[in-house]
């Protein structure tokens, strides 16, 4: 595999991974906390496993088209 797209692979799922975790966190602490919005903390996980190929793909497929369009660093 190319060293450009392994090397996107490996950001993009670092980034997916710590913003799936921080989205995570953040929701179980807000439903926690505000118990007045009606929503379980059991619905954190779910959220956090929706961002992370969300993230993932998006950052995967900037870092591509950044390198592709020659604008690498």
């Amino acid at each position: 595999m190319e060293p450009t797209i392994k090397r996107s692979l490996w950001v993009s799922f670092g980034l997916a991974l710590m913003a799936s975790v921080a989205a995570y966190f953040l929701a179980f602490f807000l439903f926690t906390i505000h118990e007045e919005i009606g929503i379980s903390t059991d619905a954190a996980l779910p959220i956090a496993g929706c961002t992370f190929p969300i993230v993932f793909l998006g950052s995967l497929i900037g870092y591509l088209v950044k390198k592709v369009g020659g604008r690498s660093r």
